[in-house]
C-alpha cells in the first residue's frame, strides 16, 4: 500500500484518514514520515476503504496494529 491508495478515496475519506492519522501521530509523538507513521496511514486508508467512518475507530484500529512505547524507555 502506498499514498496512491488515497486516490481511491473521496475528499471526505482523505480528510478522515488525514485527521485520524494526524491525531494518532500527535498523541503518540510519532512523525507521519516515520515507518510507524506510514504504517498508520496505510491502516487508516484500509479502514476507510472498508467503509469505516469513525475517526475514533480508525485511531483504535491503528493502536491495535501498532504499539508505541509512550514511557520513553
Amino acid at each position: 500500500m502506498s499514498l496512491l491508495s488515497l486516490l481511491y478515496l473521496d475528499d471526505h475519506g482523505v480528510d478522515l484518514v488525514s485527521d485520524a492519522v494526524r491525531q494518532w501521530c500527535q498523541a503518540r509523538h510519532v512523525s507521519i514520515q516515520s515507518i510507524q507513521g506510514q504504517k498508520a496511514l496505510n491502516i487508516a486508508v484500509d479502514k476507510v476503504l472498508a467503509g469505516e467512518t469513525s475517526p475514533a475507530a480508525i485511531v483504535d484500529a491503528i493502536d491495535s496494529e501498532i504499539h508505541v512505547d509512550l514511557t520513553g524507555k
